[in-house]
């Protein structure tokens, strides 16, 4: 059977530290293929600060167009209001009826699963593939892992990776002010976003 990993996120926009944690779970839950989700409402999100949808699934496509494992996936920028990881998966259990469903999340989500849109469905449709970034206290995520597999019967898989200095938050004020951020970002979606003004007004 197929094991497909699925990277959600906002990638607003993606940066080098999104192919290390794509890359790093591919490795650790021995993944064929990493499917990366750009939202396109995330309910827990300021969309005042998010480029459009059109914008972060281009500038997603182009940071991982050299990469042979994976993919990108408009399912849920063609949806209308929320997106909901519940409701992600359901559909993508339906496209690859075949496949485990792996849903890569960092140690700081894992935690808050269980608050989450119908979380239940989230451990029954999915493994949970959880990378741990150094430096982080691994107590309350060994100690949630525990809570869910009891509660929910939930597979999980982690995994530990280097401290990153990284955020697309941090990318955004970088590039309104015009300071260098090709060490953070791959050029094409560098050239993307100097060439659309993606983030001109960024705060």
């Amino acid at each position: 059977m197929q094991r497909l990993g699925i990277f959600g996120g906002s990638f607003n926009p993606p940066h080098k530290g999104h192919i290390y944690i794509a890359q790093e779970a591919m490795r650790a839950a021995a993944l064929d293929k990493v499917i990366f989700i750009p939202c396109g409402n995330p309910p827990h999100k300021d969309a005042r600060s998010m480029a459009s949808a059109e914008d972060r699934f281009e500038m997603t496509r182009l940071a991982i167009k050299d990469n042979a494992d994976f993919e990108i996936s408009d399912i849920e920028i063609k949806e209308s209001g929320f997106s909901f990881t519940a409701k992600t998966l359901k559909k993508l259990s339906s496209i690859y009826p075949k496949s485990k469903l792996c849903f890569v999340v960092g140690g700081d989500s894992f935690c808050d699963l269980d608050g989450w849109y119908h979380p239940e469905e989230i451990f029954k449709m999915a493994e949970i593939v959880v990378v741990n970034r150094g430096g982080t206290d691994l107590l309350p995520i060994d100690e949630k892992a525990k809570d869910y597999k009891q509660k929910y019967n939930a597979v999980i898989t982690e995994t530990y990776i280097l401290p990153m200095e990284i955020s697309s938050s941090q990318i955004r004020t970088k590039i309104s002010c015009g300071e260098d951020t090709s060490n953070l970002i791959e050029a094409d979606v560098l050239e993307y976003i100097k060439k659309f003004e993606v983030y001109k007004d960024a705060v």
